[in-house]
């Protein structure tokens, strides 16, 4: 096939990050259903789910090599194939153990797809010197916002096993046709005599770049929080029912979409690292105050204080948007190993390290109250000004 331009792969790269948005969230929302599928309990259930991370970590593990070493072709199509078995399987399966198996492999293909994209991704902005992949986050964000809420819009309308089989032939299927013409600018595999990323050195050898590990988990922790917790929040403390404790979530990733969509405009006008610290703190005492001031004003005025609420989402969605992506490309310019490496190994770090903070907030919610523990992530984003530094370390590759 002939080479396309960069314009032309760029177009390209935000289909796979928005349709795989689209095709992956669709579960979501209907996880009611799954877990009736499988007669198993909340926390049954909950455990169940939480396998998917060993697959993960496994791929996060192996796969930045695979790629580095096979290129990005076979792991573009072997992913977007593997998911989309797996989801048929997932939720036409009654079997807690072939769930299980499945949803481990799930996992792995998920992680796998994320660093093929990404690197992919890297090396677009490579050639043409610009970045990009703030804005294809948003093209996720906005595909996986759609999907969620036609998710939604479906419950008691359509089954799970028919929503989610047709939503992943059409958009994996697609996927697929995208992947055959952004061949010809796919990463080929690296075979140098001088190529000794093995899987052994690549774990002997790992590399932790605590500047952008630190920035990075401080910065995206909240879009984890407020997916996890707002809903609730807004139901158990203000006490909103029937779809109106879902507004908060939703008005947070529309914030989310914008800024990850614009924010790339004001790059030639502003040093990135002002533009972080701006964001950062802008969006930690949004939500801090936003928390805050919902939790005095309580169910007696909930009205004034969802709107409080949703002001806080907005500022607190729209400042923090970008940094996370800032912080992934930083990881990627700061090393001088192969991005597939790279990005593997921040994923990996970062995997850990949400985990780690998710159970100390689920914890402090369960010995205090949940918005006392919605004040850890916008606290952390505070602190994000200490590693911002680290956003504007120049080219090493």
């Amino acid at each position: 096939m002939k080479k396309i331009s960069p314009k032309r792969e760029l177009d390209l790269l935000r289909y796979t990050y928005f349709l795989f948005g689209f095709g992956i969230m669709g579960l979501t929302p209907r996880f009611p259903e799954l877990k009736a599928n499988l007669n198993l309990s909340n926390g049954q259930f909950g455990s169940l789910l939480s396998t998917g991370s060993i697959g993960s970590l496994i791929s996060l593990l192996t796969m930045g090599h695979v790629v580095h070493r096979y290129g990005n072709k076979v792991i573009y199509f072997a992913s977007i194939s593997t998911i989309m078995v797996c989801l048929f399987v997932l939720v036409h399966t009654t079997s807690s153990a072939l769930f299980l198996l499945f949803n481990i492999i799930f996992g792995a293909a998920i992680s796998a797809y994320i660093i093929a994209n990404q690197t992919q991704t890297f090396h677009l902005q490579g050639r043409t010197g610009k970045i990009h992949l703030t804005h294809l986050s948003g093209m996720w964000s906005a595909g996986a916002l759609l999907s969620a809420l036609f998710a939604g819009f479906l419950v008691g309308r359509v089954s799970l096993q028919i929503h989610i089989t047709v939503l992943s032939l059409i958009v994996f299927s697609t996927m697929l046709l995208i992947f055959y013409l952004l061949s010809p600018e796919m990463i080929g595999p690296d075979l140098s005599p001088d190529n000794d990323y093995s899987i052994r050195t690549l774990i002997t050898n790992f590399h932790i770049d605590k500047a952008v590990a630190g920035g990075l988990l401080l910065a995206c922790y909240l879009e984890f929080a407020i997916g996890d917790w707002i809903t609730i929040f807004a139901k158990d403390t203000l006490g909103f029912e029937n779809g109106m404790n879902t507004i908060p979530f939703i008005v947070f990733m529309i914030a989310m979409i914008l800024g990850r969509l614009t924010i790339h405009r004001l790059f030639s006008k502003y040093s990135i690292e002002k533009l972080v610290m701006i964001g950062a703190v802008g969006a930690g005492v949004a939500c801090f105050v936003s928390i805050g001031a919902a939790m005095a004003l309580g169910r007696e005025q909930r009205n004034i204080a969802l709107l409080v609420l949703l002001i806080g989402m907005f500022i607190s969605g729209l400042g923090s948007s970008f940094i996370g992506p800032i912080f992934t490309n930083a990881a990627n310019t700061r090393s001088g190993s192969p991005t597939s490496i790279v990005m593997a190994e921040i994923m990996l770090i970062n995997v850990v390290l949400i985990f780690i903070v998710k159970w100390i907030v689920a914890w402090t919610a369960q010995a205090t109250n949940l918005g006392i523990a919605l004040f850890i992530p916008a606290v952390m984003l505070l602190f994000v000004p200490y590693f911002a530094h680290a956003v504007v370390h120049k080219q090493s590759k």
